[in-house]
């Protein structure tokens, strides 16, 4: 029995890729250890919240910088020269990570993780098509888990072997088995078809705008999200260095989160966020993440403690990376894909850049004027609720807006059948699906019974069967 739901030439594929993504993610988890690790003990902690800044930043500069440097370029060997780049430079910093070395190795570890991912998953768009995505990407994504499981078990070890420094060799050897995997999917790259002008064409006819109520909605949800993660983040981290001032018990607290963390990222991936978006709906998926962060931080107001600080931040990386990310995805199916284009990039990508930098700003601002001393940074849940009940109220609002665009998009008939998903427990949606079914646009029936090929289809018996009849009552 194939449990995967993979075709037989799948599985090589698949399986190359998913060991690329778990070794980039080794890289990823093994490299921001060190970096941490190593900053928050060498350097005044104060300035955690400044690199937040400088990140931001760069990165935004970096991304714009990168996408006009992929024009007409092969995704091999600009994957191939990357890695290799970074492993070079990643020697270097070996060998000399020391004194303002660390800050940029901090920044530079940041750049390494986003070109590397952002590479991973364009290339998988090269390799697959939409159909394939929806049952492969789940796959692949558990690949994150399993490093991070892994990963933690090994970094104890080693760490108390070797010492905190050489851990970034596993950091360079994770990117030299990326480059291995690289090789053997070369054969199965297609070629990219130069498509400058179509792309210009759509750019054209794109707005860089959110002036549509839903994408405000999102745009919201995303900014609330980056906003309160980089607060917890420095919570997390600066409780985790003065509760551990030595550089290998840090590491060693590190690794036994990212062991917990990807365990539970795993379960919740692979078994939970489907039932709960199957079961509860979209709105359960979008109100649990928030939800949590809001009881978290109230917790760890009250306690104050490093255990009450490490359920936050569990919280917030389980549910972000399984359920809330999954409900982000659904979010912009029913948007015309033309403006999709537009206006994820500037939401994922820009609006969230910019408000981890406002963020990391607030925090640097609090913490060093003394409103907020280094002792009592729980204080800074103070912060966190309020926004995090401002991201559940604005849940509502979105699945409303959801709802609104799903019914948009029957009418306009513009919906990707290859990519819909319904929550079909949800009352509104059949409202619509039935509404569509019960029209006098004879177009606007088939698409609605086109969509629910693939869906229960109980609650539109009566209207299926009303359809039949007086088909057949025609002929």
């Amino acid at each position: 029995m194939n449990i995967f739901n993979l075709r037989p030439k799948e599985f090589q594929i698949v399986g190359i890729l998913l060991s690329m993504f778990f070794s980039i993610s080794v890289a990823s988890i093994t490299g921001a250890t060190v970096r941490d690790a190593i900053f928050l003990i060498e350097f005044n902690k104060t300035y955690l919240s400044i690199m937040y800044v400088v990140i931001a930043i760069t990165i935004t500069f970096i991304i714009e910088a990168y996408k006009k440097l992929i024009t007409k370029k092969s995704q091999y060997a600009l994957m191939t020269a990357f890695n290799v780049f970074f492993i070079i430079s990643l020697l270097l910093f070996h060998f000399n990570l020391k004194g303002w070395a660390i800050p940029l190795f901090y920044i530079w570890i940041e750049i390494i993780t986003v070109i590397t991912i952002l590479q991973f998953w364009m290339l998988c768009g090269n390799l697959l098509n939409t159909r394939q995505a929806k049952r492969i990407f789940p796959i692949i994504t558990a690949g994150g888990s399993l490093a991070a499981i892994s990963t933690g078990f090994l970094m104890k070890p080693f760490v108390n072997e070797y010492g905190t420094d050489n851990l970034i060799l596993l950091t360079i050897l994770s990117l030299l088995f990326t480059l291995f995997t690289l090789q053997i999917l070369k054969p199965y790259l297609r070629v990219t078809n130069d498509n400058d002008k179509e792309s210009s064409r759509n750019k054209k006819s794109q707005s860089n705008n959110l002036s549509n109520s839903y994408l405000k909605y999102i745009g919201m949800m995303v900014a609330c999200g980056a906003f309160i993660t980089k607060i917890i983040d420095y919570q997390f981290k600066v409780m985790a260095a003065n509760t551990f001032p030595e550089q290998n018990s840090l590491v060693s607290f590190f690794a036994t989160y990212y062991i917990y963390t990807g365990a539970a990222t795993l379960l919740m991936q692979s078994i939970l966020t489907g039932f709960i978006l199957t079961r509860f709906g979209i709105l359960a998926g979008l109100l649990i993440l928030p939800t949590a962060i809001m009881f978290g931080s109230t917790g760890f107001l009250i306690l104050g403690s490093i255990s009450a600080v490490f359920i936050l931040k569990f919280s917030d990386q389980v549910f972000k990376f399984s359920v809330n990310n999954s409900v982000k995805e659904i979010l912009w199916l029913p948007v015309k894909t033309i403006k999709k284009n537009s206006a994820k990039p500037m939401i994922d990508g820009s609006l969230k850049s910019i408000i981890e930098g406002f963020s990391g700003a607030t925090i640097f601002l609090l913490v060093f004027f003394n409103l907020i001393p280094d002792t009592k940074i729980y204080l800074l849940s103070f912060i966190v609720i309020p926004f995090a009940f401002y991201w559940c109220w604005n849940s509502f609002k979105i699945k409303k807006g959801y709802l609104s665009e799903i019914i948009k998009s029957i009418d306009n008939r513009h919906l990707d059948l290859n990519e819909i998903e319904f929550d079909i427990n949800d009352s509104n949606t059949i409202k619509a699906l039935n509404s569509a079914l019960e029209s006098g646009d004879d177009f606007k029936k088939l698409f609605a019974i086109n969509l629910l090929h693939d869906l229960p289809t109980f609650p539109f018996k009566e209207n299926i069967r009303k359809q039949l009849y007086d088909g057949s009552q025609e002929i």
